[in-house]
């Protein structure tokens, strides 16, 4: 029986889970195949963002690297609120694997702003505890426990509903809150929460989790100068980390490893390990990793100024660069592909007042929550959506049939008046109207079809505003 893409995702996540990373891979790859043919973007995002995951959970920043230019592209034109926080928690990751601490913490933030915004229970545990993690890295003792008990807290919730999952997460937790207490000189607790993960039924399901744990020992007896007992658990998960070709932990482990044999001033030792360790910098080619990292950065920077110039900063939305200068074109494929389209016209009733009463402020919440609605309700659907100007906004609609359109006018109108502005333990109800103008697969005259949306906009006023009236060229 072959599983559908919403089964198929949910096997990958469990594969992962239990550790079958390399399985998981496979299904991610069939699964991308059949999503990008049937032109499913949501589940293309969910597959991108599973196969990257494993990718990471496997050491193969390379292929992280590689794989984000397609998968930034389908996330900026498709991708909703949770694309968008998985894409900042992906960025986290290859940011901290080549060293540039401030983009993963930067990176690190964004995903969380979108967690609580959507009130995602496994990225609030997991970016909570990547930010525990970079708080030990700088050597902020009192920020990391407070993320990672913070990480703890929502792991508990998480627990009821995905207890195999949960568990992963305590041992990445405790692995992470060991080394806190480790840098405040309290031994004895980092040491049970690493023996709390060491005896875990599931942790030599994960290796990289064990190397975590073994590392975490060797940096506990390193602290308490305990040196010679550090060796063996540096060296174990050196080992452990080259057998599954995770190059950036065994190089970082390698180096502490380096620092606890200087000091022990043994010799022999240290000529093996610093000969390994020289090949492996030289195998990883950490300049051109970097550099690739480096140049997807320059393409976000770039990305960043043309939005500047194309969309409204206020909404995030297109702003009249489009109808002046690319709707033409648009209007082109649509003709040449026999699509129809639909110039919508729409606005928020009574807006005046909401400044009035409100404040200038306000207005502006009003304008950004009317266009968050837009951007979310038709993120999968082919529509243009630009603000005019002041609370105006148009929709340019394309589809292969007609019915298809009037029932997404209807449908998106329907939407538009659920939305409610919360302010000061008050709710305000957006109320919205709309005029728009369908054509004949033969009018692409944009100026007249935005005439006849616009007088229905105002049709729609007179008929006691909070509606839409919908028009057909023949």
């Amino acid at each position: 029986m072959k599983l559908t893409l919403e089964e198929l995702n949910k096997t990958i996540m469990e594969m992962r889970t239990k550790g079958f990373l390399t399985e998981a891979l496979k299904l991610a790859d069939q699964g991308l195949l059949v999503a990008l043919e049937s032109e499913n973007y949501a589940y293309v995002l969910d597959l991108y963002y599973q196969k990257i995951l494993v990718h990471h959970s496997l050491g193969d920043t390379l292929s992280m690297v590689s794989l984000m230019h397609d998968y930034e592209a389908i996330c900026q034109k498709y991708g909703s609120s949770k694309d968008l926080m998985h894409y900042h928690l992906i960025m986290s990751l290859i940011y901290d694997l080549v060293g540039i601490r401030e983009k993963t913490v930067e990176m690190t933030k964004k995903s969380i702003d979108y967690a609580q915004e959507l009130q995602d229970s496994i990225m609030l545990v997991r970016c909570h505890n990547n930010l525990c993690y970079l708080e030990v890295e700088k050597g902020c003792t009192k920020e990391a426990l407070q993320a990672g008990l913070l990480a703890r807290t929502y792991n508990q919730s998480l627990s009821k509903t995905m207890p195999d999952l949960a568990k992963l997460h305590d041992i990445r937790i405790n692995n992470n809150l060991a080394d806190v207490y480790i840098l405040e000189g309290d031994f004895k607790t980092g040491k049970a929460l690493l023996d709390s993960t060491l005896s875990s039924d599931i942790i030599h399901q994960h290796k990289r989790e064990k190397v975590a744990v073994l590392f975490g020992y060797g940096f506990l007896y390193e602290k308490q100068q305990k040196l010679e007992e550090a060796v063996p658990y540096y060296k174990k998960a050196v080992e452990l980390a080259k057998s599954y070709g995770d190059k950036p932990t065994t190089k970082k482990v390698m180096r502490l490893l380096l620092d606890v044999l200087y000091q022990l001033n043994w010799r022999d030792e240290i000529f093996d390990v610093q000969r390994e360790y020289i090949d492996l910098t030289e195998k990883m080619s950490v300049a051109n990793l970097l550099q690739q990292v480096m140049n997807l950065e320059f393409k976000r920077q770039k990305e960043k100024l043309e939005k500047k110039a194309h969309y409204d900063p206020l909404t995030g939305v297109l702003n009249r660069h489009f109808l002046d200068h690319e709707l033409h074109e648009w209007l082109n494929i649509a003709e040449m592909t026999q699509s129809y389209v639909c110039i919508t016209v729409l606005d928020i009733d009574h807006f005046k007042l909401f400044n009035d009463m409100h404040g200038h402020l306000f207005g502006d919440m009003a304008l950004q929550l009317l266009a968050k609605g837009l951007k979310n309700f038709l993120h999968k659907e082919d529509v243009k959506i630009i603000r005019y100007g002041g609370d105006e906004f148009i929709l340019c609609i394309k589809h292969q049939q007609k019915d298809y359109i009037k029932t997404l006018v209807n449908n998106t109108h329907a939407y538009l008046l659920t939305l409610k502005l919360e302010q000061e333990h008050q709710s305000y109800p957006l109320k919205v109207s709309m005029g728009a103008c369908v054509n004949d697969q033969q009018n692409y005259q944009y100026k007249e079809l935005f005439e006849r949306a616009d007088s229905c906009l105002y049709e729609a006023k007179d008929k006691g505003r909070a509606s839409y009236v919908l028009c057909e060229l023949s």
